[in-house]
């Protein structure tokens, strides 16, 4: 699914396919906190200056959302919301859900992540999502494998969030800067 750019026969770059970006995890662990993002800037900034570490294998356990919506009009948008309160990130496809968590729950909206489909599909992968209530974490995953470990240790499964784009088993994983980015 990856593109590669290649001029006279040499690979130049590696790109996320067309219209697509691949969504990052980190976790902060004190604070007991994921975070998702398709900005490795974001999550860079999020490394350094809140003490959160790179997540799953190469830096994610997802795979990519479309950044628009997709022409087809089979995807929806990928809500991000956050609550200081409970300093919880938590992620809804749904617009009562979202409205919900803002007026009753105390999170506010910081944008949409992406576009996600609402179904199964070739080359889709369900994104798990989970909640540890008396830590007050949810938790999304592609990786069937994390999903049981998570749920073996005190998650509960909440279902399917939306499907995403498979992520390439060859990936190339995050590299964290060692220059701070500027917030």
């Amino acid at each position: 699914m990856a593109c590669y750019a290649f001029v006279d026969g040499l690979e130049l770059t590696r790109r996320d396919p067309p219209g697509t970006a691949r969504v990052w995890s980190a976790m902060q662990t004190d604070l007991v906190d994921h975070v998702y993002s398709t900005n490795a800037s974001q999550i860079t900034y999020y490394i350094h200056f809140y003490g959160y570490s790179i997540e799953g294998p190469k830096g994610t356990t997802t795979g990519y959302v479309y950044t628009s919506p997709s022409p087809t009009g089979d995807t929806v948008p990928l809500y991000r919301l956050y609550s200081i309160g409970l300093t919880d990130h938590f992620l809804t496809t749904s617009e009562k859900e979202k409205d919900y968590a803002i007026k009753r729950r105390g999170y506010h909206l910081e944008g949409v992540l992406g576009y996600v489909y609402p179904t199964a599909g070739e080359g889709r992968v369900p994104f798990y999502q989970l909640h540890n209530r008396p830590i007050h974490d949810h938790y999304y995953t592609s990786s069937e494998h994390e999903r049981e470990d998570a749920a073996r240790n005190g998650w509960t499964e909440e279902g399917i969030v939306g499907y995403l784009l498979q992520l390439d088993q060859d990936a190339s994983p995050l590299v964290v800067s060692t220059v701070l980015p500027k917030p």
